[in-house]
């Protein structure tokens, strides 16, 4: 069913046990995440009652520090001035500022009232001094309990809901799996279009080559030139956001990387004996493009593939964070992560989508990897 030469590929692949465990877990996620109607208790556009959280409410003690710290100066002819501290503090200053000499002999006469009580530090300025009064003994505290605050939202992870609460009252476990499953899929169809946009027109530029060549190239380099997200802003404000025209959207960019590696295989491939004895024999272009040269320069999108996926789905999550991705109220971890950003104290909300995003990244990197060793055809070397 496969030729050998595919054969001893897998099998080169299947020796890279970080590669192949990875994609196993991959593949594990991607399923789990499409069961996520199954295995989310909550749907993700629920919004969770405040009263089914009240057991969580506790009563806040709050403490109050009495801190009996003084400073103040004094100047070289002995007055006092800028005093803050107890009452208490500043009668002892003002009797240790009677006597006479300088800020030596204050500093004694002060050793002798306050030295059992405080730790005093100096600092000498130009025309005064700077005194600072510590003391040994730590502050005290009063205590005072509160009444439990009202429940707001977002709310930290509890049993009920272990991944925590969002800003809307939504559950972000469910949002978490609901989100990477619209990851996922919109990566994979995005890679899909990707690849085949970018087979066709680099398989008509390597193939025809010449004028068609030429005029395929520098197309395809004023098309490279539209700034992509200028056009989202202005679809998305124009035609209005939703999983589809995003899809269509950014497929008609994402083909371009694809055609130079496909352009340069079909360059190398049209000129072999194989596809000469082809044309030789009547066969027709398609029959040629895709029954001969096309298996033969599999390895680049086959080697692309995971890194065009884990470029979608990077790049959903950055448009969703700027708000120019799916519409409002979809699961997204690119949204939850936008309302981190207004609710720094909530890391439930950073930390849950980031690392949902950092371990499908990984694996797809590892996969890719494991990919471009197994299918490429030269032996490792190293200089001695």
């Amino acid at each position: 069913m496969f030729s050998p030469l595919t054969v001893k590929r897998f099998r080169a692949f299947k020796r890279i046990k970080r590669a192949w465990y990875s994609l196993i877990a991959l593949c594990a996620i991607f399923l789990f995440c499409q069961a996520a109607d199954f295995v989310c208790p909550v749907p993700p556009g629920e919004t969770v009652k405040a009263e089914s959280l009240e057991k969580y409410r506790k009563s806040v003690v709050e403490k109050t520090y009495d801190v009996k710290t003084a400073r103040f100066n004094l100047g070289d002819d002995g007055s006092v001035y800028g005093f803050e501290g107890p009452a208490e503090v500043l009668a002892s200053v003002n009797g240790a500022a009677g006597g006479a000499g300088g800020a030596e002999s204050f500093e004694r006469r002060l050793a002798g009232v306050l030295g059992a009580k405080y730790k005093i530090r100096t600092t000498k300025r130009n025309g005064w001094t700077r005194f600072f009064l510590d003391p040994f003994e730590p502050p005290a505290v009063s205590e005072k309990e509160l009444p439990p605050p009202e429940i707001s939202f977002p709310f930290p992870p509890c049993r009920e809901h272990p991944f925590g609460i969002d800003s809307g009252g939504r559950d972000v476990y469910s949002l978490v799996v609901h989100g990477m499953r619209i990851a996922l899929n919109f990566g994979l169809l995005l890679a899909f279009s990707g690849m085949f946009i970018g087979l066709v027109i680099g398989a008509t530029e390597g193939y025809f080559g010449g004028k068609t060549d030429m005029a395929c190239q520098r197309l395809t380099e004023i098309w490279s030139a539209i700034p992509f997200l200028y056009v989202m802003i202005f679809i998305g404000s124009t035609v209005g956001r939703s999983f589809t025209i995003l899809l269509v959207c950014y497929a008609v960019f994402n083909w371009i990387s694809v055609s130079y590696y496909m352009r340069a295989e079909f360059l190398r491939l049209r000129s072999r004996t194989f596809v000469e004895a082809a044309v030789c024999q009547g066969f027709g272009v398609a029959r040629i493009i895709f029954g001969h040269i096309l298996p033969n320069a599999l390895t680049p999108l086959i080697t692309l593939f995971p890194f065009l996926l884990m470029g979608a789905i990077s790049s959903l999550a950055a448009l969703d964070f700027l708000g120019f991705g799916l519409p409002p109220m979809t699961p997204s971890c690119g949204e939850l992560l936008h309302q981190a950003q207004g609710n720094p104290s909530a890391w439930w909300l950073i930390l849950f989508p980031a690392l949902a995003l950092f371990v499908v990244l990984l694996l797809t990197v590892l996969v890719g990897e494991g990919l471009r060793d197994a299918f490429d055809p030269r032996q490792k070397s190293k200089l001695e």
